[in-house]
C-alpha cells in the first residue's frame, strides 16, 4: 500500500512548504513561542464594601505589573471599578434609612496556585475610589456635610421623640431637648472634601457616628419612655 505521506504523493510546490512548516514547528522552542495573555478579572469577582450591594462594575483595566525585585516584572494586576448602594454600619437599619451611592476601586494580583499550577486573580482590599485629585471644597457641616440619615433622625426626635417625654415627664423632656440642640449647636464648621466619593464617604461616617450616639442617649432612658424611642 503507498503510504499516503510519501513525498512523492505531494506536488513539489505543496512538499516544499509542508517541509518548511514542519522544520519550523520542530526548531521552535516553548519560549519562542508568543505569550498571550488570559483574560481580565471577570466582574463577578468584585468584593463589596461592608454594609454596601454592588450595582454596577466596569470592565477591568490591565495595571502595569509590579517588579520582581530582579528587574524583570512580576504577576499581571488588574483594576476593577464598581459603584455600590451603602448603608453606614450601625446596627441593624431602619426602613426610612437612605442609602449612598459611592464609587469604589479593587486591585486584582494574579498568582498561581498550587496545587495545579493554575493562574488565578486574587482581589485585594476594596477601598472608596480615589478622587483626591478632584476639586477640593468646603462644605458646612450642619448642611450638606451632615449625614443625611442623621438629619433625618434628628428630625423625628426633636418632632416625635422629645414632646413623647416631656408628655411622661418635663424635666426629663428639657433634659432630651438640649441634649438635640447641643449637638446641632456643635456643627457649626465647615468639611473640607475632594470629589464626591470621598463626600459621601465623609457623610455615610458621620451618619454612623450620629446614630450609634443617639441610639445610647436613647437606651439610658427609663424604661417608662420606651414608647418615645425612634428606632
Amino acid at each position: 500500500m503507498e503510504n499516503p505521506l510519501d513525498e512523492k504523493s505531494f506536488p513539489a510546490p505543496w512538499r516544499h512548504a509542508w517541509l518548511l512548516s514542519l522544520v519550523a514547528v520542530v526548531s521552535c522552542s516553548s519560549d519562542d513561542l508568543p505569550f498571550v495573555s488570559g483574560p481580565l478579572p471577570e466582574p463577578s469577582l468584585a468584593t463589596p464594601y461592608k454594609g454596601c450591594t454592588i450595582v454596577s462594575v466596569s470592565p477591568a483595566e490591565a495595571l502595569p505589573p509590579h517588579s520582581d525585585g530582579a528587574g524583570g516584572q512580576g504577576g499581571r494586576r488588574a483594576m476593577l471599578r464598581h459603584e455600590a448602594d451603602c448603608l453606614p454600619d450601625a446596627g441593624p437599619p431602619s426602613d426610612w434609612y437612605q442609602p449612598y451611592r459611592i464609587a469604589f476601586e479593587q486591585e486584582f494580583t494574579e498568582v498561581r496556585q498550587y496545587p495545579g499550577g493554575v493562574d488565578t486573580w486574587v482581589g485585594g482590599e476594596t477601598r472608596f475610589l480615589d478622587d483626591s485629585a478632584g476639586p477640593n471644597r468646603q462644605v458646612q457641616a450642619a448642611a450638606e456635610g451632615m449625614g443625611k440619615n442623621c438629619a433625618v433622625l434628628l428630625e423625628k426626635l426633636q418632632a416625635e421623640a422629645a414632646p413623647c417625654i416631656s408628655s411622661i415627664d418635663p424635666d426629663t423632656g428639657r433634659q432630651f431637648q438640649a441634649a438635640i440642640d447641643d449637638f446641632r449647636g456643635k456643627l457649626n464648621f465647615h468639611i473640607s472634601a475632594n470629589g464626591e466619593t470621598q463626600l459621601a464617604a465623609i457623610r455615610m461616617g458621620r451618619d454612623q457616628f450620629c446614630l450609634e450616639h443617639w441610639r445610647m442617649v436613647q437606651r439610658q432612658l427609663e424604661g417608662r419612655f420606651d414608647g418615645c424611642v425612634v428606632k
